[in-house]
């Protein structure tokens, strides 16, 4: 179901170059298998899809599985395409010198944010909360920049908490939380998964979530209507704070597929509603997409 209404912005696209030597893979945690970069999503295939799928906009986040910290290519492709895409890089917090590297992708570069995940399972959580991490907490305020943090199911429980802390000391910083945190979506209702740990981020107002193919597509699988998890989510955080992005390259499906997804989640939501969560928010705090 798709609508000439109004131009989706897609919040979280990962894209590949065809440029092996310009852009040399350096997969984070070595996952990289024969074959997985065959046929990739590149920055000018994305945008063919996005005019064939009503999307007019979208963050480029660094495919860290691909590429490891070196963001050159979404930068590269955001400078290119200054209309079209915004830049968001990886940053290892573990990095004693990660705060010049915000400084470095952000002022340098053009990136309009930064992102932080577990760089293999079970590491600890200096990645984001480390004496060295805090480089990138005090870079990103310092630039006006959202920080944006990955967690997956197996660590989510443990790391929000560590996270809570954090926000009160950054209480200026725009932050984004990816994938609904991994929160149990399936889990029906009257709450979708949002648990307690979901509703103490939505007490502060400067964290934003967004949802993707990572869980839609779970949902799809397990013929579970996405809409109410959705409508769920806005209800706690507000409109103004949740987004849609597609996971492109990262989850499974053709891109058609994924911005479908997107619509079909959004259906319970009301116009203006929908118009924030399908674009609005992610322009708001993406300044490169403004």
């Amino acid at each position: 179901m798709k609508s000439a209404a109004f131009p989706l912005c897609d919040a979280h696209a990962h894209v590949i170059s065809q440029d092996r030597e310009r852009y040399r893979p350096d997969p984070l945690s070595g996952v990289l298998k024969p074959g997985d970069l065959d046929d990739p999503m590149t920055a000018e295939r994305l945008l063919r899809e996005m005019d064939l799928n009503g999307v007019g906009r979208a963050v480029l986040v660094q495919r860290a599985h691909v590429y490891g910290f070196d963001s050159s290519y979404v930068c590269d492709m955001a400078r290119l395409y200054p209309d079209r895409f915004a830049a968001v890089c990886a940053i290892d917090g573990r990095d004693p010198a990660c705060g010049d590297r915000v400084r470095h992708w952000v002022t340098e570069r053009g990136a309009v944010g930064v992102r932080m995940m577990e760089p293999f399972r079970g590491a600890e959580f200096t990645w984001f909360a480390g004496e060295a991490a805090e480089g990138i907490w005090q870079a990103a305020t310092e630039l006006s920049v959202p920080v944006c943090v990955h967690f997956f199911r197996w660590n989510r429980e443990a790391g929000i908490p560590v996270l809570l802390d954090l926000l009160g000391k950054y209480s200026k910083t725009d932050v984004v939380i990816d994938h609904f945190s991994n929160m149990a979506s399936e889990s029906g209702p009257p709450d979708h998964g949002i648990d307690g740990l979901m509703r103490r981020l939505a007490d502060f107002p400067r964290v934003s979530t967004k949802f993707t193919t990572l869980p839609l597509g779970q949902l799809h699988e397990q013929d579970i209507d996405s809409a109410v998890v959705v409508r769920r989510v806005v209800d706690v955080f507000g409109a103004e704070r949740v987004m849609w992005g597609s996971d492109i390259s990262q989850s499974k499906g053709s891109y058609s597929f994924m911005v479908d997804l997107g619509w079909k989640a959004s259906s319970l939501l009301k116009e203006q509603e929908r118009q924030w969560v399908l674009a609005g928010t992610a322009r708001r705090l993406y300044g490169g997409l403004r």
